[in-house]
């Protein structure tokens, strides 16, 4: 495993509440996540994927090796209907609690002191003395899990738009290889672009259309990809994506957010009082390099995964695409699906496909399996294809051969003799 360094991001899982917090590991500074607050100095030279305890303000590693207070136990015919279990059982008041914690005692010793001082506990089941163990060291011992950011970490996470399924199923159509050239449109984040920055390594190039102001690079950042790695990136405003085809009205795009966006932005400036700040313009000439790039380059792969209507982003990037090349669309609503599918079908394609991504959790446990109450079944509708095109193409040419028309020679049908 990565050993963890000064500078690099880390992210805390706090068991308690499932909260997920990545953050650059700083130095001689606390690290807040609800409702813990600790120092994190003492991660240096550790491995990532151990669990800590907050003690004192500080972290504390749990020895794994110890046996564990709670033990899975099946499900038994006893009940507790004839036990009363409404606080007064417990001896231990809360102040008490509260004692021990501010003389640095564990989490483990609180949960045996709460053991040795309830009345109720040894006339409870097997089931319910590891049921009400698990909820007092959840709530006494709350443990700090330390991760090293992924990729299905994030999308794992509560605050991802993707999940780890859907998001494999957009690579795995895209056909996203080592070396290859890949367009993502994305909004909201850059979850998709790190994915896809990811898999094609240095030697390969994406480019990212933002509809912001700003480009999305938060999942990048905190992956800590290499300078190398940062180079091989690069940003296009959604704004400007007309300009690849001039004849083409802007109002399309403008009513796709890119426009309500700025107008949205502007009016929150007014609103933020203190927090309030000059928002940067987006200028044509920053990114011309770019434009020039995506309008004489062919990409390998074009990826569309947005809140908005696709298809007028799919009109403009559909002449980037090469020969053979990979299409994947992601969205919620299947009339917007449709559509795209009758454009592509008109142009030429194969292998087209819908699909919803449908997904359920189930818990599975002894004499308790059954789906999870709350949960996201449905993904989108993911539309995928390859292009085609007429004529004979060369290998790794986008040019068709154009062939000279061979003469035919006439036929002279001979006349009849009279």
């Amino acid at each position: 495993m990565s050993i963890i360094k000064h500078g690099t991001h880390v992210v805390f899982l706090n068991s308690k509440t499932g909260e997920q917090k990545c953050v650059r590991l700083p130095r001689n500074s606390d690290v807040y996540i609800k409702p813990l607050s600790f120092q994190a100095d003492s991660l240096i030279g550790q491995r990532f994927g151990q669990k800590y305890q907050v003690v004192k303000h500080k972290l504390v590693k749990i020895d794994e090796t110890s046996p564990p207070l709670t033990e899975p136990v099946e499900h038994c015919g006893k009940t507790n209907e004839f036990i009363k279990d409404d606080g007064a059982t417990q001896i231990l008041s809360q102040n008490d609690i509260e004692e021990m914690k501010s003389k640095g005692i564990t989490g483990d010793e609180i949960v045996k002191n709460l053991v040795e001082n309830s009345t109720s506990f040894n006339v409870k089941t097997e089931f319910s003395k590891a049921k009400w163990l698990k909820k007092k060291i959840n709530k006494h011992q709350p443990n700090i899990i330390v991760k090293k950011p992924s990729i299905r970490l994030f999308a794992s996470s509560s605050v991802s738009k993707l999940r780890p399924d859907v998001l494999a199923k957009i690579i795995n159509n895209a056909n996203i290889w080592s070396g290859s050239k890949a367009i993502v449109v994305e909004c909201k984040d850059d979850l998709l672009t790190s994915a896809v920055s990811q898999r094609v390594g240095l030697n390969g190039t994406v480019l990212q259309v933002f509809e912001q102001r700003l480009p999305h690079n938060m999942y990048c950042k905190w992956l800590d990809f290499s300078q190398e790695h940062l180079k091989a990136l690069k940003y296009y405003p959604l704004k400007f994506l007309g300009k690849l085809n001039p004849n083409a009205e802007q109002e399309d795009l403008n009513k796709n957010g890119s426009s309500n966006c700025d107008d949205e932005s502007i009016d929150q400036k007014h609103e933020l009082g203190k927090r309030k700040r000059e928002g940067k313009t987006v200028n044509f000439e920053d990114y011309k390099t770019v434009f020039e790039f995506l309008k004489t380059e062919k990409f390998d792969s074009l990826v569309i995964s947005a809140f908005y209507d696709p298809f007028p982003v799919l009109e403009l990037l559909w002449n980037s695409l090469r020969s053979s090349g990979n299409l994947v669309i992601r969205t919620e609503y299947l009339s917007v699906v449709l559509q795209c599918a009758n454009f592509v079908n008109e142009k030429g394609c194969s292998e087209l496909s819908v699909v919803d991504q449908w997904f359920r959790e189930i818990q599975v446990l002894p004499g308790r399996t059954h789906p999870d109450m709350r949960m996201q079944t449905g993904g989108g509708f993911i539309l995928s294809c390859t292009k085609i095109c007429d004529g004979i193409y060369e290998h790794g040419s986008d040019m068709p051969i154009v062939s000279e028309p061979k003469e035919i020679p006439s036929v002279q049908v001979a006349e009849p003799m009279e």
